[in-house]
């Protein structure tokens, strides 16, 4: 537009800016064109900003409505809300990165967007406090060995596990299907109380890595039918006979069977050595930089974890995945040997 105007007509629209009217026509052009590039951003920005507060009030007179009937409404948001009318763009992107939302759109859309949000914070705020007393909880990890067999961690302390002969009733299940995103666990325990006089049974299942669901049957009076219950469970979720356990055979779109190992003969783990010597120790000649093989050498170094876990009261020799048995880990690493080869073909 400013290239089509004449000489005089420039000069004119640069006074009425205030501009600099001196200099040949085609600087006259370009100071212009900057000028009203200028003028066309504050429009846009006002216009923003008329929208945002628009789109305040709008909020502001759904809040009172809503204040009217419930009664209830938290001043806290509010005042966040008041808090983002009064922020630029910049500051509305900055509070949208650390809530995890979208950063693009106008002023308007990011306005809504951090309202929307504050209006759920009360309630996420809430679960995630509750996620973080879990974790809390979940934190340190202990077993209870009362019989042969690991009391499962969902278990009231006053039950112990029931073991008759040479048959330990425990099955830990496993069932792992990557196409169908499947990785979840089944555990089945014969139990007895502390008097002896009653028998239940015990169910815990879910995803891995996560405490599950639990589920007792009984009491029963009867030991008899107690094992009945078991075995029967055992069975449906296999499809194998608890009798025949040794020669499993393992059924698709059923869980399998992971056979532990209930040695009594349990070695107390003791670090001897310090950090730093063990990791002298695990050093190997290697073609790596030095300070990348000492970062590997450490993040490798077995008695450093088992320092760390035995300091946060982690012992994996007491849980019922550190005690699988050398069959089960055996016929694992036949498994990785055959994908192994598989892919390198």
């Amino acid at each position: 537009m400013a290239s089509k105007l004449k000489v005089d007509q420039l000069r004119v629209e640069l006074g009425k800016r205030g501009l600099d009217t001196t200099g040949t026509k085609l600087f006259l052009v370009q100071r212009l064109e900057e000028a009203l590039l200028k003028e066309e951003k504050k429009e846009e920005d006002n216009k923003e900003n008329d929208d945002a507060n628009n789109a305040f009030q709008n909020n502001k007179k759904r809040r009172g409505r809503e204040l009217d009937e419930n009664g209830n409404e938290d001043s806290n948001k509010v005042k966040a809300v008041e808090e983002f009318r009064q922020m630029n763009v910049k500051q509305l992107r900055e509070q949208a990165t650390l809530r995890g939302l979208s950063t693009v759109g106008t002023k308007k859309e990011l306005l809504d967007r951090l309202c929307e949000d504050a209006e759920k914070i009360p309630l996420d705020g809430a679960v995630k406090e509750e996620e973080k007393e879990s974790s809390k909880e979940e934190k340190i990890v202990t077993a209870t060995k009362k019989g042969a067999a690991v009391l499962d961690q969902g278990i009231p302390d006053e039950i112990k596990a029931h073991y008759h002969g040479d048959d330990i009733y425990d099955a830990m299940l496993n069932q792992t299907n990557v196409g169908h995103n499947n990785n979840k666990f089944y555990v089945i325990q014969l139990l007895e109380s502390d008097d002896c006089k009653t028998y239940m049974v015990f169910n815990r299942w879910g995803r891995v890595g996560v405490k599950g669901q639990t589920k007792f049957h009984g009491p029963y009076t009867s030991q008899e039918v107690a094992v009945m219950n078991f075995e029967y469970k055992f069975f449906e979720k296999t499809r194998n006979c608890w009798s025949n356990r040794k020669d499993f055979v393992c059924v698709p779109k059923c869980y399998a069977w992971l056979e532990m190992d209930y040695d009594e003969q349990e070695k107390e783990s003791t670090v001897k050595e310090k950090t730093d010597s063990s990791i002298g120790a695990q050093m190997r000649v290697t073609k790596l930089e030095q300070r990348v093989a000492k970062f590997i050498s450490l993040i490798c170094n077995i008695s450093m974890m088992k320092q760390q876990m035995m300091e946060i009261g982690y012992n994996a020799d007491k849980l019922p995945l550190g005690k699988l048995s050398k069959s089960t880990i055996l016929k694992v690493q036949v498994i990785f040997g055959a994908t192994t080869c598989n892919l390198r073909s």
